[in-house]
């Protein structure tokens, strides 16, 4: 029976067999759900071992005659053993590594797995792929025959079963427990590591069932060559993953029938070519839009894996090494520029300018991926965007330079709209929109009508302030100083306040929102900047074709999803975070191929197996190879030489002044929370909480472990919203802010973890302090317009002034991460006095510091707020010091406010010594000491 629906039809058979598809999809989403659940890893290598699997499936039953159930234990067995294998040589070895890192890994593993494939030993049988029925069935005018009977048997047994396996078994238990916090499931007596293979071994198992019951679905012919698992296929996994947020099976199974019941419907109907990918891209968006966006203190480690070893003491002040960088850049651009004098040939130069326009894209993700921390696996997608538009444009007389730089606007265009929605989430949910994004450009985008009549597309000659472009070497040079150019912003935007920023949200967008900066802003300037490289790389790209004579090299085939993946390993390889990675990786990736031949250990050496070794063995890529030879080099040199002690800065008195606040009413207190109601699953955090603090005022929060103090906390500063309840600073209400909108109006925050940014050095981090007041706009720092240049070297100045005021500097040029938990606490502190808070919300700052240290720190909190005038709310488990410093005091118990009043009134409030304090006295003597001593100070 036909069900109208507009122009089209849904029959029966639709319904069937896109539940059929549906299916496949689930099943195949189920092992991605159950790796990611348990180690945060999307696994792109699921395909590939289960295409291995079924190959071997194939070969046992149809050459070597053996019973097709047997046959299947035996290659789920082997499935199964990949997946041990890949998680103790590859997974566990890189569990430190940033996720970006372990999904190249995977990348390289599926690769390898591909590699097994082909060399399996060739087929004998030629057919259908095996299935142990032999059976039809006709049910409702739908014939339904061993391959589906297999597939309805199989995928809901599978997916009921782990989802019971996950939430109804104690090791189930131990696989939520040890994806969410390792360290603290280790504690528990969790076997993490264990937990670890035995999960890749059931996705391993899981991934060969998954392909067993596809082939026989989709008619595979056993003994033609294939390719390998494509983007496609995986985008649909991916989306029926997402549609489950990439851990529930059941919600996963359901994504996966939707997605192959649309796609069926639609195809079944002459649906336009490419259209149900780009409903698969428009669907995963929406996804993203519904899901609620969170700070999650930080990329889901995507840090920078490239550390500079420090430069001896001794050599610090030798012209040569302190410009090593600059001279190394220099030399590379001459050996490039004199490149075309030896290699000659027109295809030599043509590869040259290739690589040079893969380092272009290689750039971009160094930005988007490096700094901004965002995983993004559709990059070349904009790429093609920026060659079609351009080919389009000078196709129409449009000139040389304005064609490709248009081609640029075009890609920065489209990354703001793929970015907008998207970066409401952060890792993985990213990354499957951006894959969806590129196989969408593929099958669909590039087919349209505004970029002309395919399948191919060729840029016309062209002539710039009267140079022939179509000359190999004009062209190769041209680009050369393109790719220079961008290079060089590049460089000078990580210099900047705005390139520095992108990275503090990277490594911790709460600490980065605390300071004023605004996450999702930084990410989307990351990311319309990278799109507008890959765009101006795609009409490089297309230009280059077209003055080369290659109209093939600009089809729209050439810039699918498959390349995304490459770049991605490029910039890996190189060095992820670093400009000379981008161009590292070009060479190492596109240019070794092309000079060394197309031989097998060369295509071995480049080809995702060699990317897999080279992470392995060398996780920093080759830019940390030359970083270690250099130091190396240069601990030589300085032997016998006298060490030069680092220059000791004496603590200065005065600070640069910032700009006052400005209220809406003076006379109004500092703070003013009323009525406000948390909860969390159900569970009650905060209970019609209140609290006041006037202008000027020290107020310390106290109770026991849950009491609801950080909530508290993090519903001021805007990190937590409330079901109910009104929070003013200064008399505005900012329920509804933003945290960074918050910091704006001058309430600086001190966190429990005293993280801050790990790959900022100490004087980088005062400077996004300084953001909160002063901010760098991007266009002026990137292209180093005077007001920008003068504006980043006040705040040079200023980041000096303050790290000399607290004494730090020594350490102004260490990585925040490589210092003592005690010396960040005094970062944050200067950090609060660069940003000019005048609200300051302490969150345990003493947490981590031994107890000497830690007496310091109370003189140290109040000279900050002398010198700002600031108010200070502060939690702190150390009770002496709180007492000793507070004017009032608030205690909470189980979400409820019990007591405030003086130090005095709280500490013998019996309630408060019933919930907190206890009876032992000492503690309270002890606080009646310091506060006398308070006082008197």
């Amino acid at each position: 029976m036909d069900i109208p629906a507009t122009t089209w039809s849904i029959t029966s058979d639709m319904l069937v067999f896109g539940l059929l598809t549906g299916l496949a999809y689930a099943i195949l989403a189920a092992g991605i759900v159950l790796v990611y659940r348990a180690t945060k890893v999307i696994n792109l290598a699921h395909g590939e071992i289960g295409a291995f699997g079924a190959v071997l499936l194939a070969k046992m039953v149809l050459d070597w005659h053996w019973n097709f159930w047997l046959a299947l234990a035996a290659t789920l067995v082997c499935g199964a053993a990949i997946g041990a294998v890949v998680e103790m040589g590859v997974i566990r070895r890189l569990a430190k590594a940033p996720r970006l890192i372990l999904l190249v890994a995977t990348l390289g593993v599926g690769q390898l797995v591909f590699l097994g494939r082909v060399l399996l030993p060739e087929m004998e049988n030629y057919g259908s792929f095996p299935s142990p029925l032999d059976r039809e069935a006709n049910i409702g005018g739908v014939v339904l025959s061993s391959p589906h009977f297999m597939m309805l048997a199989f995928v809901p047994a599978v997916i009921v079963g782990l989802t019971v396996f996950l939430t109804r078994t104690p090791f189930g238990l131990a696989v939520r427990a040890s994806a969410d916090n390792p360290d603290r499931a280790k504690l528990a007596g969790v076997p993490v590591m264990r937990v670890s293979t035995t999960v890749w071994a059931i996705s391993g198992a899981l991934a060969v069932l998954t392909v067993a019951l596809l082939n026989p679905m989709t008619g595979a012919v056993v003994g033609l060559p294939t390719a390998s698992v494509g983007p496609g296929l995986l985008v649909h996994a991916l989306a029926a993953a997402l549609v489950g947020g990439l851990t529930s099976m059941p919600r996963a199974m359901v994504g996966g029938l939707a997605v192959g019941l649309i796609e069926t419907v639609m195809v079944s109907n002459g649906a336009p070519t490419g259209s149900p990918e780009l409903v698969l891209f428009l669907a995963i968006l929406v996804l993203t839009l519904l899901r609620r966006p969170g700070m999650g203190g930080g990329a889901d480690g995507l840090g920078i894996t490239v550390k500079t070893p420090p430069i001896p003491s001794a050599m610090r002040n030798v012209w040569w090494v302190r410009r090593s960088g600059l001279i190394g850049a220099v030399v590379a651009v001459a050996v490039a520029a004199l490149l075309p004098l030896v290699f000659t040939t027109s295809a030599d130069q043509y590869m040259f300018t290739r690589v040079l326009i893969f380092a272009l894209v290689g750039l971009s993700v160094t930005v988007l991926a490096g700094w901004a921390g965002q995983l993004t696996l559709g990059q070349f997608g904009f790429v093609g965007i920026g060659a079609l538009v351009a080919t389009q444009l000078a196709s129409n007389g449009v000139p040389f330079l304005a064609a490709v730089a248009q081609g640029a606007v075009a890609g920065g265009l489209a990354a703001f709209v793929v970015g907008l929605p998207a970066l409401r989430v952060e890792g993985p949910f990213l990354a499957v929109t951006t894959l969806a994004f590129a196989v969408a450009c593929q099958s669909w985008l590039y087919g349209q009508g505004i970029f002309g009549e395919g399948p191919t597309y060729t840029f016309p000659a062209q002539r710039l302030f009267g140079l022939d472009l179509s000359s190999e070497r004009t062209f190769y040079l041209l680009t050369l100083a393109i790719v220079v150019v961008c290079a060089a912003a590049v460089v000078r935007l990580r210099r900047t306040g705005a390139g520095i920023s992108m990275i503090a949200v990277r490594d911790n967008d709460r600490a980065a929102s605390s300071f004023a900066v605004a996450p999702v802003g930084a990410k989307l300037s990351a990311f319309i900047f990278a799109g507008a490289l890959a765009g101006l790389a795609g009409g490089l790209y297309a230009a280059a074709a077209g003055q080369y004579g290659l109209a093939s090299a600009t089809s729209p085939a050439i810039f699918g999803p498959e390349q995304s993946t490459l770049i991605i390993s490029m910039v890996v390889i190189g060095g992820l975070g670093r400009v000379s990675g981008s161009i590292l990786g070009a060479i190492y990736l596109i240019g070794l191929p092309a000079v060394l031949g197309d031989s097998f250990s060369v295509s071995l050496a480049t080809s995702g197996i060699g990317v897999l070794v080279l992470i392995l063995f060398l996780p920093g890529g080759l830019t940390q190879l030359g970083l270690t030879a250099r130091s190396a080099i240069l601990s030589h040199l300085t032997r016998g030489r006298a060490a030069v002690p680092d220059p000791v800065r004496p603590p200065i008195e005065t600070l640069p002044r910032p700009e006052p606040v400005l209220v809406t009413d003076p006379a109004a207190p500092a703070i003013a929370v009323t009525g406000v109601n948390v909860s969390f699953g159900g569970r009650i955090a905060l209970k019609d909480a209140s609290l006041t603090v006037a202008r000027g005022e020290v107020v310390g929060v106290i109770g026991a472990n849950g009491a609801g103090k950080s909530t508290l906390m993090n519903v001021i500063s805007g990190f937590v919203r409330p079901q109910s309840g009104r929070i003013e600073i200064g008399g505005v209400d900012v329920t509804s802010f933003a945290p960074h909108q918050r910091a704006a109006l001058g309430m600086g925050r001190v966190f429990q973890d005293a993280r801050l940014f790990g790959d900022l050095t100490v004087h980088e981090t005062v400077r996004v302090a300084l953001e909160a007041r002063d901010r760098s706009a991007f266009v002026p720092s990137l292209l180093a317009l005077p007001g920008g240049w003068a504006r980043e070297r006040r705040k040079f100045a200023d980041a000096d002034s303050y790290i000399d005021f607290l004494g730090l500097g020594r350490y102004a040029h260490s990585l925040t991460s490589e210092l003592s938990t005690g010396t960040r606490r005094i970062v944050e502190m200067c950090c609060l006095l660069a940003q000019g808070a005048d609200v300051l919300m302490l969150d345990e700052p003493t947490g981590g510091v031994a107890q000497k240290e830690s007496e310091a720190f109370g003189p140290l909190i109040k000279s900050i707020q002398r010198e700002l005038s600031a108010t200070v709310v502060i939690i702190e488990h150390d009770m002496p010091l709180t007492m000793s410093i507070s004017d009032r005091m608030y205690c909470y118990s189980a979400g409820q406010l019990i007591a405030e009043g003086t130090p005095e009134v709280v500490r013998d409030n019996p309630d408060v010594v019933a919930a907190y304090l206890g009876t032992d006295r000492r503690a309270i003597e002890r606080s009646d000491s310091l506060i006398s001593a308070g006082g008197s100070a």
